[in-house]
């Protein structure tokens, strides 16, 4: 028996779990009363919960239909980094289920030190000993289905606009940690095979939702991007380093940026996100059959 597993970063399903979420993203570190309490706002304000978790598991059920719909041959799970349903969770049952070989993706597209090695270490922990042989997918940048997702999307966000700029954006990460790693690089080859697709002529990468710990964070930051465009607009923000709808988009690109541009007279839209698309689950299907992986 096959297996793959789709791993995401997780959220809290409710206000009750904030506090416990940001304690596993610190690395075991609790958050204080103010951290706590930020967070439970920006929920509030996208609605009260982030989709993602149900989002991943729309995906799980996409490309389970699409690949083997009787899970005859190939079973697939889903799992969270930070909360429930938890990656070791999916693995654990993957080993009862029979599987022998597990193929692990995770949903972000770009090879990071930081954060897709971290996603590794959570399997081959939970597997341990056990008979489960897993592989990794260590990056799908340039997977062709996700490409023309996104050139597709950032023409319909264009859509009566006259000449937009476009900006690529991706979750900022500390220099330092990702010397050795293709991250950026990676990046920039999405964002000129989107363009090209598209025809999109003026475009930049740019950074977003840097975390608060000092200094030496990717940039630059969208509000930057924005300046040094030299232009005031139309803005379209295409936030290729994400597949999914969660806070990062929902609160720090349709709040955050967008309020902060509406204060300056620009207009700026959002890019629909892959979520549960088809192209996005052929995509995964690609990566199943260990093709397109970019």
């Amino acid at each position: 028996m096959n297996g793959v597993l789709l791993m995401a970063y997780g959220s809290p399903r409710n206000a009750s779990e904030i506090k416990r979420y940001l304690t596993s993203v610190m690395g075991g570190s609790e958050p204080n009363a103010v951290v706590v309490r930020d967070f439970a706002n920006r929920y509030l304000a996208i609605g009260g919960i982030s989709p993602l978790i149900g989002i991943t598991e729309s995906q799980a059920n996409g490309l389970r239909m699409l690949i083997d719909p009787n899970a005859a041959n190939t079973r697939v799970y889903f799992g969270m980094r930070h909360s429930e349903p938890y990656i070791s969770g999916a693995v654990e049952r993957a080993a009862i289920d029979g599987v022998e070989t597990l193929k692990c993706i995770a949903m972000a597209p770009h090879y990071s030190v930081t954060s897709t090695e971290a996603y590794f270490d959570v399997v081959n922990k939970a597997i341990g000993s056990g008979k489960t042989t897993p592989s990794f997918v260590r990056s799908w940048h340039l997977n062709a289905n996700l490409v023309s997702f996104w050139a597709q999307s950032v023409k319909q966000a264009s859509k009566g606009l006259e000449d937009p700029f476009v900006i690529f954006s991706a979750h900022s990460l500390q220099e330092e940690a990702e010397r050795e790693s293709p991250y950026r690089a990676q990046l920039n080859e999405t964002a000129e095979a989107i363009a090209n697709e598209a025809g999109i002529a003026d475009w930049t990468l740019a950074f977003q939702s840097r975390g608060a710990r000092g200094d030496g964070w990717y940039g630059p930051t969208v509000e930057e991007a924005v300046r040094g465009s030299g232009r005031n607009g139309p803005f379209v923000i295409a936030p290729i380093g994400f597949v999914s709808d969660n806070l990062e988009i929902l609160y720090d690109i349709d709040i955050k940026y967008m309020g902060w541009a509406k204060e300056r007279g620009m207009e700026m839209r959002r890019a629909r996100m892959p979520n549960d698309s088809e192209l996005l689950i052929r995509a995964l299907a690609d990566l199943v059959r260990g093709e397109n992986t970019g």
